[in-house]
């Protein structure tokens, strides 16, 4: 996992909005309020960069870890732990 470097708190969480927006448009997800959602990958990933978050997430809307029925958290999630799968391994 990469560490924070320039990303301020606010920078992360206006990448994170703009990011989910589009996955709900991607996913054709009705929206919804998304503060609960972003509070909660915040604190699932406090040291990975905004950047690699947002690239878990427009990969994920894209379909790249499967087709997704229900835009969550829970989904959200599973996106960046894939994402960063092969970052992990890569490490060992």
């Amino acid at each position: 996992m990469e560490l924070q470097n320039t990303d301020t708190q606010e920078d992360k969480i206006n990448n994170l909005k703009l990011s989910i927006a589009f996955a709900f448009e991607r996913t054709r997800s009705d929206p919804f309020k998304i503060d609960g959602m972003i509070k909660d990958i915040l604190t699932e990933f406090p040291r990975l960069q905004s950047e690699k978050i947002t690239e878990a997430i427009r990969n994920g809307s894209l379909g790249k870890y499967g087709r997704t029925f229900r835009l969550s958290t829970q989904e959200v999630c599973y996106w960046i732990r894939e994402y960063i799968k092969p970052i992990k391994q890569d490490r060992l």
